[in-house]
């Protein structure tokens, strides 16, 4: 098993958010799981590993990623020498070139629940003081606001098909941005679908990954086409997708919206998977597309911004996103990245995917650990409001201004 740590987009508020919670994270989860198999990172990793821009020394990055604006590869048929069967965890690229939901045996539907939450206009008062409620660390719910200002318009949004196509489940967490980021993510939610099903319906084995970056591709020009091109050109939306048949899982990620597996080690701990790399404008294969398409990543931010070379726009801090139509003539582009994992039974017990709203409030490890409080009773609703609360309470107590819209959806696998 291999871990790569979470992109370069983490914040201060992050690590700070992080010491604060290291007091609040005693969580009763020992007896949640009885034992199994291969241990991985554990809850307690130091902060420093967790968030740090580069890989770690004598770890090797093996996800199945496929970067740049062109398609990954294109085969006549399934090529021979790999096969899925042969995998538990990560699937190596030679099983990404093959890779299919063909003759995968569905299971039972996962217990599926979401939550989402508007953020906070920089400006606006804080709310004032909130009384214990008996919530995760003593707080009332999103849903219980006490004399709280008018929230911002929630740009994020969640989208849920359990069965899309041959019984492939598809789930997703937009996060918009821009003037009308809000309006990128709903034309996304009510049309993604339409264009995901025909190209899990064509992809065959050496195919599949084309197809969904097509569809992609579509979706987003026929996005600027729908809303019209004033409305996309400088607004968007990052997504991440998970597919899930059986005990096959396909990520495919656009920009810093992120999936982590909660893990069962098998020795009463817990582990935090990401099964997404945050992509940065700064990250080395990012910034090497965006300058030769003319673009320029300037050192703004954790995370870097796009702008044209010489020029003052567009200033995106993503390098992959739905919309962004001025961006995508500067390197931004609407091709995913590609992550599969075969699910292992008794130790992979929930998917997570959630807004950077969280991220930027909670490790990966707090977020598996709120879930796996959830776990007996399979309640993904819970945990997903749960995961969102306590990543809004950290933004209360820290945050200066504005607060971020949060979004998060549970699988419990």
């Amino acid at each position: 098993l291999r871990f790569w740590p979470p992109g370069a987009g983490r914040t201060m508020l992050a690590r700070m958010a992080l010491n604060t919670l290291a007091v609040m994270s005693c969580l009763s989860l020992t007896s949640a799981f009885a034992p199994s198999s291969t241990p991985m990172l554990r809850i307690g990793r130091p902060v420093s590993a967790v968030n740090s821009q580069s890989t770690p020394s004598g770890i090797s990055l093996k996800m199945g990623l496929f970067d740049g604006i062109t398609k990954a590869f294109e085969t006549p048929g399934a090529p021979g020498g790999a096969s899925l069967d042969q995998y538990q965890g990560w699937i190596e690229r030679d099983g990404m070139r093959v890779f299919s939901f063909d003759g995968i045996q569905p299971t039972a539907l996962p217990s599926v629940g979401q939550f989402s939450l508007a953020g906070r206009n920089a400006g606006a008062a804080p709310p004032p003081q909130q009384q214990n409620s008996g919530g995760l660390f003593g707080f009332l719910s999103p849903s219980q606001p006490v004399n709280s200002p008018p929230p911002k318009e929630n740009q994020d949004g969640v989208l849920m098909v359990p069965t899309l196509y041959d019984d492939i489940g598809m789930y997703c967490v937009f996060d918009g941005h821009g003037e009308y980021g809000g309006q990128i993510t709903q034309w996304c939610i009510q049309n993604l679908p339409a264009y995901m099903q025909p190209a899990l319906a064509e992809g065959r084995p050496g195919q599949l990954l084309n197809r969904i970056t097509d569809a992609y591709r579509a979706a987003d020009a026929a996005l600027v086409d729908g809303v019209g091109y004033q409305t996309a050109e400088d607004s968007g939306s990052t997504l991440a997708t998970a597919l899930l048949k059986g005990d096959l899982l396909l990520v495919a990620g656009l920009g810093d919206s992120r999936v982590v597996l909660g893990v069962n080690n098998g020795d009463g701990t817990l582990g935090a998977q990401p099964v997404t790399l945050d992509q940065s404008p700064v990250v080395a294969t990012e910034k090497a597309r965006i300058e030769a398409a003319g673009g320029e990543v300037r050192s703004e931010g954790p995370g870097g911004r796009v702008y044209a070379r010489g020029e003052e726009y567009p200033g995106l801090a993503v390098s992959r996103a739905f919309g962004d139509a001025d961006a995508k003539q500067y390197g931004v582009t609407s091709d995913p990245q590609f992550i599969g994992w075969k699910i292992r039974p008794g130790q992979d017990f929930a998917l997570i995917l959630a807004s950077d709203g969280v991220w930027n409030a909670l490790s990966n490890e707090i977020v598996v650990e709120i879930a796996a409080k959830f776990v007996a009773n399979r309640d993904a609703n819970g945990a997903a409001k749960e995961i969102v609360a306590a990543s809004r309470q950290v933004w209360e107590s820290i945050a200066k201004g504005r607060i971020d819209d949060i979004s998060a959806v549970v699988v419990y696998l």
